[in-house]
């Protein structure tokens, strides 16, 4: 079953006629509607041929109104694979038996590409919104981890606090002379041992430090440059010394020639 293109056909007329009836408006808001936009991440794919023939008696028993009317998405998915994919090109008019309307036909398949090019869209889409759920579950359970991590090192932390305040409360009631403590030069602090002081004097007076490094290395500097200067003066004493030797001897040989 198809509509010709006889304007003297009745199914002709019957189907454009509702056409002739739009509200004044109406046929600009049809032709304004936009393009189709295409998403930039969709992938290529080639249309399918159509090779499934019309079941006119089943699409006739279609309410296409109450469908429209309550939104019947599933009769839509019902249907939307034999609409898509079905041949209309050897169909006629049961009335004249002349063909299909080659306009007609053409924004029917149209229409057929439209919709093939949307499902293709829809199974993409739905790939990816199944592989972004499947990181989205990966980051939430990576979160949950940190998380967990974090509050444990918090529940620690605290534990290591408390375990500091106690023993500074058991320091401040154990008397002053039982065991010697190790005052810093730098502070009014005191430790234990050597270790305690050591770390201290790194993490609080790192500048004072480094101050005393450099004023321990002038020092040191200062001690090379005088032993440099006496070996100097030694090896100038000895120098003078053994050259007055020789000078002696010298004169003495020159005597005794004379003579």
């Amino acid at each position: 079953m198809g509509y010709c293109k006889d304007l003297r056909c009745s199914s002709f007329r019957n189907f454009y006629h509702p056409l002739h009836r739009l509200v004044p408006g109406a046929a600009g808001m049809l032709g304004a509607s936009s393009g189709l936009t295409i998403p930039v991440d969709i992938p290529p794919f080639h249309f399918q041929p159509r090779r499934i023939s019309v079941d006119w008696r089943r699409f006739s028993a279609i309410d296409v109104e109450r469908v429209a009317r309550e939104v019947d998405v599933a009769m839509l998915q019902e249907h939307i694979t034999s609409i898509t994919f079905c041949n209309l090109d050897g169909e006629r008019c049961p009335h004249c038996g002349q063909p299909a309307d080659p306009v007609l036909l053409k924004v029917l398949r149209m229409a057929q590409l439209s919709i093939e090019y949307l499902l293709h869209c829809q199974e993409h889409l739905g790939t990816s919104l199944a592989v972004r759920a499947q990181r989205l579950e990966a980051a939430r359970a990576e979160l949950a981890s940190t998380q967990q991590q974090a509050a444990e090192q918090a529940a620690q932390l605290q534990v290591s606090k408390e375990e500091s305040r106690r023993w500074k409360k058991l320091l401040i009631t154990i008397p002053p002379l039982t065991f010697p403590l190790l005052q810093c030069h730098l502070c009014d602090k005191a430790f234990m041992n050597n270790s305690f002081l050591q770390a201290h004097v790194q993490r609080r007076h790192a500048e004072a430090t480094e101050a005393d490094e450099v004023e321990e290395l002038k020092a040191k500097l200062r001690e090379v440059q005088q032993q440099l200067e006496a070996e100097k003066e030694m090896e100038k004493l000895h120098r003078e010394k053994v050259w007055g030797k020789g000078t002696a001897a010298c004169l003495e040989k020159m005597g005794g020639k004379e003579k």
